[in-house]
């Protein structure tokens, strides 16, 4: 009887030690997941520092918000757990009293101090900002988060570059996110005129380009992972053209600055098209349905007649690009203003045609002349690459709940609904496949654009209609199985595509604000799982985040 009560003594006192263990464990890596946060370093535009007396808090929180739900919470693993409005002059002279180059240099040195967790960073501590966004000083362990827009794009540009020469292996990697960025390899006016002197006066230095090989580090991914957004013909933006004596695409690019840059900031990143990828770095475009030399036009002419017009004058405009080189390559200015004129003949003659479908089919009617809707380039331009992460949104679990600045007063967060399986492109199932599957045997799967199926009572294979009937039935009864397999196998990968085309467009009014109205909602897709450049990217975009801002906020437009 004793050694049995000493044996159940033992257990007992052997069960206690694992509860103790197993508690203190759990306590001991709670601390740090507690006392950790996401930090968001986000800076305003030319002409918004984020503090007052420029910014009231209305503004400034609403833009924190839009930042972390609109583009951060998005693009990366989040969710954002503190976002901080850093503080930088975002002056341009003469509207300023800095030149371009030297409010870059002070907002470069306070955010190399924010991006260490430095007690000196100067951000908006304001009581009011604090009570909305929930925001905390930027501590030694935070996990970092960097937001750039416009001029502030490229002091965010300067400070990745100032991490990449400090490098030491065990340093924390910190993310950043770029909006219409001066500094962009390809598109970037900075870029496009390196080695020329600095403007006097104005002071605008032509800096080159972002940088794009920040470590590799052992599991893969890297020290910096950045994404660039940039929206199609924003000539200040990150969009200018390559052979700027093309005078109608240098005048189409600097009247894109002032009747699209200012929206950019409030366009979610799940309407950018992705455009590739360079090092640390994944590029995004947001595309514009019609250019900006036809924009201004759209208040008395009919858009069908617009669009008309567009086929032949993009194909001008994009004569000035070269979109066939990455966007994360450094490319210069070309001062030969045609870049093959023989070529730009042929696809001037082909627009016609092009256009006169456009018309038709603005108005409702199918495209009498049988032509292709051109793509994001133009006719003759080449198409935007796959994402080739986007199979991860197509086989991950959307993410349920994520806090964004920290305020749960302005943000409601709404878990998501899954929704249907992405439709394939038409590019991604055989022709022959899809053929096959137009008669009787067409059981499921969504229907192609490109290739309409046949309604469900039509006759056997409409590509042999001299074929006897009972020949007709016997080729249906041997091919019917395998094409419907084959092209079920075929099925996942469509959904592998490309995020579906969409074009914001706005007010051709304002800069680097977040929307006009007080009450902005910005949908976050929940098919945007990806790596940035090493970087996970949230694998479940949330489907629905509100943001309901409390004031109407003012823009102003920057000078870069």
């Amino acid at each position: 009887m004793q050694s049995v009560v000493r044996s159940f003594m033992a257990f007992l006192l052997a069960l206690g030690t694992v509860v103790a263990v197993s508690t203190s464990w759990a306590m001991a890596s709670a601390i740090p997941l507690l006392a950790a946060h996401t930090t968001a370093l986000i800076m305003g535009g030319t002409f918004h520092p984020l503090i007052e007396p420029h910014d009231d808090p209305e503004f400034v929180t609403s833009y924190l918000d839009n930042a972390v739900i609109g583009h951060l919470n998005p693009a990366f693993a989040g969710p954002v757990t503190n976002a901080v409005a850093v503080f930088t002059p975002e002056e341009f002279f003469p509207m300023g009293r800095l030149t371009l180059d030297k409010s870059v240099a002070e907002g470069r040195a306070n955010l190399d101090r924010c991006v260490v967790g430095s007690a000196d960073c100067v951000f908006n501590d304001d009581a009011a900002v604090l009570a909305e966004a929930g925001s905390v000083a930027p501590q030694v362990g935070d996990s970092f988060l960097v937001f750039g827009y416009s001029q502030s794009s490229v002091i965010a540009s300067m400070t990745k570059q100032d991490l990449i020469d400090d490098y030491q292996p065990g340093d924390p990697a910190v993310s950043f996110m770029l909006i219409a960025n001066p500094m962009r390899p390809n598109g970037g006016v900075l870029m496009r005129g390196k080695g020329w002197p600095t403007i006097p006066i104005l002071g605008i230095s032509f800096s080159g380009a972002s940088p794009t090989d920040s470590a590799l580090l052992p599991d893969g991914s890297y020290a910096y992972p950045t994404v660039d957004v940039a929206r199609q013909y924003d000539g200040l933006g990150g969009d200018f053209p390559v052979r700027p004596l093309n005078l109608i695409a240098l005048l189409n690019a600097l009247l894109g600055y002032g009747l699209l840059h200012g929206e950019t900031v409030d366009v979610p990143f799940d309407q950018a098209r992705y455009q590739g990828r360079e090092g640390d770095t994944s590029y995004y475009l947001i595309e514009t349905d019609i250019v900006p030399l036809l924009q201004p036009l759209e208040s008395f002419i009919p858009k069908p007649i617009l669009k008309a017009l567009d086929a032949p004058l993009r194909v001008i405009i994009e004569d000035a690009y070269d979109r066939e080189i990455s966007p994360g390559t450094p490319t210069s200015f070309s001062w030969w203003p045609v870049n093959d004129p023989f070529g730009l003949a042929v696809k001037l003659i082909k627009s016609i045609p092009v256009a006169v479908d456009n018309f038709f089919e603005g108005f409702g009617f199918r495209r009498v002349l049988g032509t292709e809707a051109p793509g994001t380039f133009g006719i003759g331009g080449p198409d935007l690459p796959a994402d080739p992460d986007a199979h991860v949104a197509a086989t991950a679990q959307p993410q349920q709940e994520a806090p964004t600045s920290g305020r749960q007063s302005s943000a409601e967060y709404v878990a998501p609904e899954v929704g249907p399986v992405t439709e394939p492109s038409g590019d991604d199932v055989e022709p022959d496949a899809v053929e096959e599957k137009q008669g009787d045997d067409v059981a499921d799967g969504p229907s192609k654009e490109q290739a309409p199926t046949a309604p469900a009572d039509d006759p056997a294979d409409p590509a042999d209609p001299d074929e006897p009937a009972d020949g007709a039935n016997e080729l249906d009864a041997e091919q019917a199985a395998p094409p419907c397999d084959e092209t079920e196998q075929d099925a996942p990968a469509a959904d592998t595509g490309p995020k579906a085309s969409s074009t914001t467009t706005g007010p051709a009014a304002g800069d680097d604000a977040v929307s006009d109205d007080a009450v902005s909602e910005h949908a976050v897709s929940d098919d945007a799982g990806a790596r940035h450049g090493g970087s996970v990217v949230s694998p479940g975009r949330v489907a629905d985040h509100r943001l309901r801002a409390g004031a109407a906020v003012h823009r102003m437009r920057p000078a870069v």
